[in-house]
């Protein structure tokens, strides 16, 4: 496997459209974090039906998709490192994000790779294996999963916080534009 290369944006496109773009992505994934939150939080009575053990506690679905709400959330919100005066608070924010959430990529990467996992392939990235894919053990705020303690209250404050971080930095931006302008 070749060096991993830096991703670059395109010379003509404006820091100010990467600005807009982001605020857009942001909230609709911010948005996306909490609606799976509450999914988690509060399962719906229906729900119980799906769960594997027919108890209201959660299911395993709403785990991927918060996973997978997390880790969109942090890729857009990493677009505006490409806004050259956004570069070190929006650093920042994200390695604040990663330390209070070590999980999301790790969860993240057994979750879209599911088959590899599920049989044990030679192409799984960690030393995780099938056995332990439905193996969890919970209480009404989290979940220890695959080794990894996901507390769905601490996601939606990390979250909380990144969206915050990313929205002052775009605030703080447009507020320069503006006296630019």
């Amino acid at each position: 496997m070749g060096k991993k290369q830096t991703r670059t944006k395109v010379p003509d496109l404006s820091d100010s459209a990467i600005v807009e773009r982001a605020l857009s992505l942001a909230n609709d994934w911010m948005w996306a974090v909490s609606l799976q939150h509450d999914r988690i939080a509060r399962p719906r009575k229906r729900d119980v039906a799906f769960h594997p053990f027919g108890i209201a506690l959660f299911n395993e679905a709403d785990v991927h998709f918060l996973t997978i709400s997390l880790r969109r959330l942090r890729i857009v919100v990493s677009a505006l490192e490409h806004v050259p005066e956004l570069q070190g608070a929006i650093r920042a924010a994200l390695e604040a994000f990663d330390t209070r959430l070590p999980w999301v990529k790790s969860i993240r990467d057994v979750f879209e790779h599911l088959e590899d996992y599920a049989i044990d392939s030679n192409r799984r990235k960690s030393d995780r294996c099938r056995r332990e894919l439905q193996v969890w053990s919970a209480t009404e705020n989290d979940v220890n999963w695959l080794g990894f303690d996901i507390d769905w209250r601490e996601a939606l404050l990390a979250a909380e916080n990144l969206h915050g971080s990313a929205m002052t930095a775009i605030r703080i931006f447009a507020d320069k534009k503006s006296k630019e302008d």
